[in-house]
């Protein structure tokens, strides 16, 4: 597996790492309705940061960087595109 990685520059480890941390809080952010689990995203959110960060600094190769700070910037697009169109939605009504 780690032979089929290794010609992309990312470590399977990595994309793993990253893949599974953006799906877990995508998955919370949009089945939260109320602000009941609104903790649980921030908290998710904040960890999810960290760990694109330390993996931007810390890990040798341009192109898992590229993927880690991607993944974030997608993460904070999607998450902020939409929590406009939920307040504006909100003010509508």
């Amino acid at each position: 597996m780690e032979k089929l990685w290794a010609e992309t520059g990312i470590a399977f480890s990595d994309f793993l790492q990253i893949s599974v941390m953006f799906l877990l809080t995508m998955l919370v952010f949009f089945s939260s309705n109320g602000k009941r689990v609104r903790w649980l995203n921030t908290f998710l959110l904040i960890m999810f940061a960290v760990q694109c960060a330390f993996v931007a600094v810390f890990r040798p190769g341009v192109n898992v960087k590229v993927f880690a700070l991607l993944m974030l910037l997608s993460v904070l697009v999607i998450e902020g595109v939409t929590m406009l169109r939920r307040t504006s939605h909100q003010s509508q009504r």
